[in-house]
C-alpha cells in the first residue's frame, strides 16, 4: 500500500516506452475493488514524463478517455508513443492497460491485457507572456483562507441524529485515499462541507435556493509529503483534480451514489496554466457541475494558488444513469430528516 502520492504514482521501466506502476492503484468513492481514476491519471502522467520529455518542457494539457474500470488487484502498464518532439512542444500518447483474468484452463488461469485509458499528454517549453496577457479568473464566490477553515467538514461540527451517525460510520473509508495523501480543509461556504459530499444528503445547505449549475463546493488542499520533480507535482495535481467530479451533481442536488444506477467519469481534460505549479503549498479547489442530460453530466474543477492565480482546470463528462424503473427522489426541502441507506 502506497503511503504518499509519489509512491502511488511511481513507475518502473519494463521495456522501451513501457512502464509499470510500482503500486497497485487504490480505491476511493467505490465500495467495490475498482480503482480511483486519479491513480490511473497520475501513473500515466509519470509515464509520459519518463518517455524522454526534454527537461525544458512542462505539462500543459492532458486529454483522454476512461475506457473501462481499473482493478485494485493488478498494477497498471503504460505504453508511451512519441508523437512529436520539437523545440517548443513534446506530445506523448499514453495507453494504460491492466491484466485481466480470463477462463481457467488445465494449465492454470489465463490473462489478457485490457485497455483502461488512452490519453494525449502535451508539453510546452516555457516562454515570456505577451504584453498585457497575464491575467486570471477568480473563484465563483468568496471563500475564507486555509487558516480560517477547519479540517473537519462543517456538517460534522453540528449535532447529528443517530441515523446520520450510522451513515457517517458506514462511509468513513469512502475518501480514505484522499486523506492518506492530501491535507484538506473543506470550505464551510461550499455545499460539500455542509452535507459531507452528499453522504448526509438530507441536510439543507446555504446554496439550496440557487440553480444547480450555480452551486459550488471548495476545499483548500496541498500534498502531505514534499514533492520534488515537475513530474511529481503534475501527477499529484492530476490525482487531486480528478476527485469528486463524476458525482458533484449528486452532492449539489441532495443525492448520493446509491441514488443512481451508474455514475463514473467518461473523459477528461486537464489543463495546467502554471508552468511550475507548487503543490507543496495550499491551493483552492472549486467544483461545480455545468450541464446534465441524456444520461450524462459535465462538470469542472478549478484550482487557484494562495495568490489567486488559476493553476489548473479539470473538466469531465460522466455517465449518470437512472435506476431502472425508479426515479430518484429529489430532496430540496429544507429540514428534511430522511437519511439514505448506505451500502
Amino acid at each position: 500500500m502506497a503511503s504518499t502520492t509519489t509512491e502511488q504514482t511511481a513507475i518502473e521501466e519494463i521495456g522501451p516506452g513501457q512502464f509499470r506502476s510500482v503500486y497497485n492503484p487504490g480505491r476511493m468513492g467505490n465500495a467495490k475493488p475498482i480503482a480511483y481514476g486519479g491513480c490511473t491519471l497520475g501513473v500515466a502522467v509519470r509515464a509520459a514524463y519518463a518517455a524522454a520529455v526534454p527537461p525544458t518542457h512542462r505539462l500543459y494539457s492532458l486529454v483522454g478517455h476512461y475506457l473501462g474500470p481499473a482493478s485494485t488487484t493488478e498494477p497498471l502498464v503504460c505504453t508511451v508513443h512519441d508523437t512529436r518532439t520539437t523545440k517548443s512542444f513534446a506530445t506523448r500518447r499514453v495507453v494504460v492497460q491492466q491484466a485481466q483474468p480470463t477462463a481457467t484452463t488445465t494449465n492454470g488461469e489465463q490473462t489478457q491485457m485490457r485497455t483502461c485509458m488512452e490519453l494525449i499528454a502535451d508539453f510546452h517549453a516555457e516562454g515570456p507572456a505577451a504584453p498585457g496577457m497575464t491575467y486570471s479568473t477568480t473563484p465563483s464566490r468568496a471563500y475564507a483562507g486555509p487558516g480560517a477553515q477547519s479540517e473537519i467538514p462543517a456538517v460534522l461540527t453540528t449535532v447529528l441524529s443517530a441515523a446520520e451517525e450510522a451513515v457517517v460510520a458506514r462511509s468513513r473509508d469512502v475518501f480514505g485515499l484522499n486523506e492518506r495523501f492530501l491535507e484538506t480543509r473543506p470550505c464551510r461556504e461550499g455545499v460539500a462541507a455542509q452535507n459531507l459530499n452528499g453522504i448526509l444528503k438530507a441536510r439543507p445547505t446555504t446554496q439550496d435556493a440557487l440553480p444547480l449549475a450555480d452551486r459550488t463546493s471548495a476545499e483548500w488542499v496541498r500534498n502531505k509529503t514534499p514533492l520534488e520533480s515537475p513530474a511529481d507535482h503534475a501527477a499529484a495535481l492530476a490525482f487531486c483534480l480528478d476527485g469528486g467530479l463524476s458525482f458533484v451533481p449528486l452532492t449539489h442536488d441532495h443525492g448520493w451514489l446509491t441514488d443512481v444506477a451508474a455514475c463514473s467519469s467518461l473523459d477528461f481534460a486537464l489543463r495546467v496554466m502554471a508552468p511550475r505549479p507548487d503543490f507543496n503549498r495550499w491551493h483552492l479547489r472549486e467544483r461545480r457541475t455545468i450541464v446534465g442530460g441524456a444520461g450524462r453530466t459535465y462538470s469542472e474543477g478549478r484550482m487557484w494558488d494562495e495568490e489567486g492565480n488559476l493553476v489548473a482546470v479539470m473538466s469531465q463528462q460522466s455517465i449518470m444513469r437512472a435506476k431502472r424503473g425508479k426515479r430518484r427522489e429529489r430532496r430540496r426541502r429544507r429540514g428534511c430528516e430522511t437519511t439514505p441507506n448506505m451500502p
